[in-house]
């Protein structure tokens, strides 16, 4: 029953920002039909976040973790409740879309650390290498059905619409974790000041070599997951000439790699442990060059599949390493310092990237990223993780 309600709330929470961002990548694009401004929205929607990775990752290592969680999802039923409602009475503007999803994106850096720390009290160590996988399988099934449904359903009943059944998805994952039963919290609580406690995580990751290398690792597959999402919409109208609901679908597919890849996650590291970060970025190499060199619909849907499968295995895979490797109190500071240097590569790269889809096409976006993807496989070759990683499992 308590797993049950984890991965709901996992499956809640994706489901809600997933749809979202289909619903308003698309919504902005028609409004402006300017592809910068997606690059700029996936941009500025990371920078609260990014400022406030580090409060966020003391606040979750101090303070209850469930109260955490459900204050962001609250807050974010709140904020797409509002841009449904705006949009409805026509007094939407570009920069009020902007606000609320710089609120909805920061959110959600508050609700991934706290979800995750709070999970590793929840369970054995034993346990959370199955209970990591599985809920990444529920998250990205709530990926795929709301990336889906936002296309859908958009369609059907307009944007506002649309965002108002968003909301919904994120009431499902607050009753969920709201009915999960308070237990004794198993970590140390800190006795320093909040600013002690920050310098005191910086240390413990300067002392920690695994840490860093999987921070960089890491780093990339989020890169090529979040462009991946921001610029389908831009990719799916100018390249494929397709629908609204063509898009959601083509967005569902690199949900539904992540569920391939999630519910066989825990196998594929104990098995191939040791080559499982070199075989997750080929799998991203091909997958974003077939994208990029593919104007039909079949290859599209080939390349972003083994997208949604090698950035899955780079996310959570080495996620759960990450969190196996930590002491359970710098659990929250390690998360938000790996989300940190995450969204820090989106915000420095989506106006770029937008640039280059405006100048070139859609389709030199993934050829762009091919290139990071390249360094950090030769990165990842010259300092294998291979010893370090084999122990955790």
């Amino acid at each position: 029953m308590l797993k049950g309600k984890i991965y709901l709330s996992y499956f809640g929470a994706e489901f809600g920002r997933t749809m979202y961002f289909v619903i308003i990548t698309w919504y902005l694009y028609q409004t402006t039909e300017d592809a910068f401004y997606t690059g700029l929205l996936v941009s500025l929607g990371f920078l609260p976040g990014l400022l406030l990775n580090m409060v966020f990752g003391v606040l979750v290592d101090r303070f209850n973790r469930k109260s955490l969680i459900v204050l962001s999802l609250f807050i974010s039923l709140v904020a797409v409740f509002v841009l449904g409602g705006a949009i409805a009475k026509e007094e939407i503007a570009v920069p009020l879309i902007f606000m609320i999803h710089m609120i909805l994106q920061a959110m959600g850096s508050l609700l991934r650390p706290a979800i995750q720390a709070f999970v590793a009290e929840l369970f054995s160590q034993g346990e959370l290498p199955r209970v990591y996988s599985l809920s990444a399988s529920f998250a990205v099934i709530g990926s795929m059905t709301g990336a889906a449904s936002g296309g859908m359903v958009t369609g059907w009943i307009g944007t506002s619409g649309a965002l108002m059944w968003n909301g919904v998805a994120y009431g499902i994952a607050l009753l969920a974790i709201g009915t999960v039963s308070a237990i004794g919290e198993k970590r140390k609580l800190s006795t320093q000041s909040a600013w002690e406690d920050f310098k005191d995580g910086l240390h413990y990751l300067k002392q920690h070599a695994l840490l860093k290398r999987l921070f960089v690792i890491m780093f990339i597959g989020q890169l090529v997951f979040h462009s991946t999402i921001a610029f389908l919409s831009v990719y799916a109208k100018d390249v494929l000439e397709v629908s609204a609901t063509i898009y959601g679908w083509l967005d569902a597919t690199l949900s539904i790699g992540g569920v391939v890849a999630g519910f066989g996650g825990a196998l594929v590291l104990r098995k191939l442990g040791s080559y499982v970060t070199s075989i997750s970025l080929l799998v991203v190499g091909a997958g974003l060059s077939v994208l990029a060199s593919s104007s039909y619909m079949v290859g599209a849907f080939i390349g972003v599949f083994a997208i949604g499968i090698g950035t899955t295995w780079i996310r959570v895979l080495l996620q759960t390493v990450q969190q196996l490797a930590t002491e359970s109190q710098y659990h929250g500071r390690m998360a938000s310092f790996r989300m940190f240097f995450n969204q820090g590569s989106v915000v420095i790269s989506g106006p770029l990237l937008g640039w280059v889809a405006g100048s070139f096409g859609a389709p030199h976006v993934f050829w762009a990223l091919l290139i990071p993807v390249l360094f950090v496989t030769i990165f990842s070759s010259l300092n294998g993780n291979r010893d370090s990683i084999k122990s955790f499992y």
